[in-house]
């Protein structure tokens, strides 16, 4: 095992969480997560235009999934999660590089899988999966409207 151990690593590929109490939404299959949650307005430049009465959301997919997990701690007890010294802070989406958490649940998993450790920090939870990949499936302008696309998809 690599002597990083555990290294939160911001993900580029997906819109940063906003900082207000909007609940994210999770809906999963037998190895299929999707999550939806409110775009922070600093990604709004990127991933706009957008209407002033909108309220942007995005769609992450996670494949391959084999743990996914939507609870504590919130925002206010971050600094309690074992990670918040790494670098791990609220309003994020991170990759967890060199995860022992995969490394000790899941030892036998063939590298072709190569399971990979997320996590995303909102006001009253986190989100944390482990699965083969993470990508934006979408942006909305409403949560509704992404909502209804998670379900769509895992049909």
């Amino acid at each position: 095992m690599n002597n990083k151990g555990d290294t939160p690593t911001l993900l580029d590929s997906v819109p940063m969480p906003a900082p207000v109490s909007t609940e994210p939404f999770v809906i999963a299959d037998e190895g299929r997560v999707m999550l939806v949650y409110r775009i922070a307005p600093s990604n709004f430049h990127r991933y706009g235009p957008f209407a002033r009465n909108e309220e942007p959301f995005c769609l992450v997919r996670f494949d391959s999934a084999v743990f996914q997990s939507l609870g504590p701690p919130s925002h206010e007890e971050l600094s309690r999660h074992v990670l918040h010294a790494k670098g791990l802070c609220c309003y994020g989406a991170y990759e967890v590089l060199y995860s022992t958490l995969v490394a000790e649940w899941w030892p036998d998993v063939p590298r072709a899988i190569a399971l990979r450790h997320f996590i995303f920090t909102f006001e009253e939870s986190s989100f944390e999966c482990i699965a083969s990949d993470c990508q934006l499936a979408g942006i909305y302008g409403a949560a509704n409207v992404a909502c209804r696309e998670a379900f769509l998809r895992l049909r």
